[in-house]
């Protein structure tokens, strides 16, 4: 066997491990046929943010060239931010804690939407 066969660790410093397949890496990132779908996704956690305050949100989106040069997307709101708990469930795969009403409630949408925008996503949360 490969080692793309095999399960990986992934292990920073203060955030817990997550252990996936890359075959299923492959498939949750193309699951998204066109880029505004995976964008859209993103602006559904927004949107599911919104009824959990109860109040709107500003959704701000950006693109601008990054330290490559390569375009780099920015998707930023004001909604109530993330604990760090909140922003591990979030990286979990299938994990939601989203009510069945909400747009989020598989778990999945900022996994298989980020993966099909880029390589790299940063999340940020105060």
């Amino acid at each position: 066997s490969s080692c793309h066969d095999e399960p990986h660790n992934v292990s920073l410093d203060g955030l817990e491990r997550a252990r996936t397949h890359p075959k299923f890496l492959h498939s949750n990132a193309t699951s998204h046929k066109w880029a505004l779908g995976a964008i859209a996704e993103l602006l559904d956690n927004s949107y599911d943010e919104m009824q959990t305050l109860g109040k709107a949100v500003t959704i701000h989106i950006d693109v601008r060239p990054g330290a490559d040069g390569e375009p780099m997307l920015g998707v930023k709101d004001n909604g109530g931010g993330m604990s760090r708990a909140a922003l591990h469930r979030m990286m979990s795969f299938g994990v939601s804690s989203s009510s069945t009403s909400r747009i989020g409630r598989y778990g999945n949408g900022f996994k298989s939407s980020s993966m099909r925008l880029g390589a790299d996503a940063l999340v940020l949360s105060v």
